[in-house]
């Protein structure tokens, strides 16, 4: 029986799946999960080509292999540059609602998580609370070298929030835009600890003005995280 570790990111408009890497053994029992959730796109991190990819292409899901780094690394402008215009594409300029981006390295603890962390910044949550939610539903996500770019990256001058949902036709025949969600906030505990239970967890309420956590000194945020000052 194949074993796999999937963890559904739901804030707002934005809809992620991060995984493991899939194998060519295993990744029949990934489809059924990457229909329920309605994976319209898959990005691949991991070096080489893991698997044959004609079973996901052949149902409609588009595998994008050009957002490609180093293994506990950051990614660079380029790459951050082109997972925003993925997801722009994806979120934003499409017609169809919730739609979702699954997204993997080779475990799914390092490189993926930065870049949904890097989403879910654009979309106005405080980078620590990003990491704080990525955290809680995927255990032993992110390395000190990605929480600390995440800690200091800057958002486009016109993030997510800024934007508005392409317009959809309701059954009702009426135009209307999806409403972004807005729920309670992560507790600081969370920072240490996670957990990966296959769900979503509540979502942080998206931030525009600097977030619950914005009076945090960095080399505390990182203490806590990593038990060293």
């Amino acid at each position: 029986m194949s074993r796999f570790s999937i963890s559904p990111i739901k804030v707002g408009e934005l809809s992620f799946l991060i995984l493991d890497c899939p194998s060519d053994r295993s990744l029949p029992a990934y489809i059924p999960i990457f229909e329920e959730h309605n994976v319209t796109d898959l990005v691949r991190i991991c070096e080489g080509s893991p698997y044959n990819t004609q079973p996901l292409t052949s149902i409609g899901i588009v595998v994008h292999d050009d957002m490609k780094f180093e293994d506990g690394t950051a990614p660079t402008k380029e790459i951050v540059a082109r997972w925003l215009e993925l997801n722009d594409e994806v979120f934003y300029e499409s017609p169809t609602p919730g739609r979702c981006i699954a997204v993997h390295c080779v475990s799914g603890i390092g490189r993926a998580p930065v870049l949904v962390a890097i989403s879910l910044v654009e979309a106005g949550m405080d980078p620590l609370d990003a990491i704080a939610y990525i955290r809680k539903a995927r255990r032993g996500a992110l390395n000190r070298v990605q929480i600390t770019f995440l800690d200091s990256y800057k958002k486009r001058k016109k993030g997510f929030a800024s934007r508005k949902p392409a317009k959809t036709v309701s059954n009702n025949g009426i135009a209307h835009n999806n409403s972004t969600l807005k729920q309670m906030p992560v507790s600081s505990s969370s920072l240490a600890s996670g957990n990966n239970s296959g769900g979503s967890p509540p979502a942080p309420q998206l931030q525009n003005d600097g977030g619950v956590f914005a009076e945090k000194k960095k080399s505390s945020f990182i203490s806590k995280l990593f038990g060293r000052k």
